[in-house]
């Protein structure tokens, strides 16, 4: 456990040039306009909780650029503590996004109240919720491709789930649009989820959430373990 804890330190300490005040204060100020100008404060949560994703990436950039991988090889550092470090890291990554998406929401809230702006409230707890379920999805998709095939050559391909999500949200607006027989079709599914008892649905989600965090996390070992440095 000590040699996770000390892996988790290191990978912090090889983002840390990336954590800037200017850094940061660039997606800040980017998630306040988008907040402003769509008039929803779930565009910032979206925001902090991408920026969260992204930092996930860089200790895999860094290690590469710095060739850590070989380093541990060489220092016999267990391959299962080089994964299993990686997700904690990631697992903090996405708490601090989580923070930081709270704080922005809040923060948005107050000012464009006090200067008059109409912004949707929402639900900031659940959208915080949805959304870091979402995110922490697509970590567990895009972690066993670095595993795989490194930063370089699985920085395109990671960006295929925001694709699939795009497309996803895409086609349900198509369907749902001026069109009686998708809109009944969509309700049918909707009062469906609704008559599901709320528990057994909240059970049922949260043990596949587990069970792709899990086989995300197999999946990264076993490609990790075949790689050579």
């Amino acid at each position: 456990m000590n040699k996770t804890k000390s892996f988790i330190q290191l990978d912090f300490i090889t983002v840390k040039p990336y954590f800037t005040i200017k850094n940061i204060s660039i997606y800040a100020l980017l998630a306040f306009f988008l907040v402003v100008f769509s008039g929803n404060a779930s565009t910032g949560i979206g925001i902090g909780m991408m920026l969260g994703t992204m930092f996930v990436s860089y200790p895999f950039a860094a290690g590469e650029k710095c060739g850590m991988d070989a380093l541990y090889a060489v220092l016999s550092v267990n391959r299962k503590t080089v994964v299993l470090g990686r997700y904690l890291f990631a697992l903090l990554v996405t708490c601090l996004a989580i923070l930081f998406s709270c704080v922005l929401a809040v923060t948005g809230l107050l000012v464009t109240q006090n200067a008059g702006f109409n912004i949707m409230r929402n639900d900031i707890p659940g959208t915080i919720s949805a959304l870091a379920v979402l995110f922490t999805v697509i970590q567990a998709i895009q972690l066993p491709i670095y595993f795989k095939l490194g930063y370089s050559k699985a920085r395109f391909i990671t960006l295929a789930p925001y694709a699939v999500i795009a497309l996803f949200i895409s086609a349900m607006v198509l369907l749902t649009r001026d069109n009686e027989a998708n809109r009944v079709i969509s309700a049918n599914v909707f009062n469906f989820i609704a008559s599901i008892n709320g528990n057994i649905l909240i059970a049922s989600a949260v043990i596949i959430f587990l069970v792709i965090l899990f086989g995300s996390y197999k999946l990264s070992l076993f490609h990790y373990r075949k790689r050579e440095f």
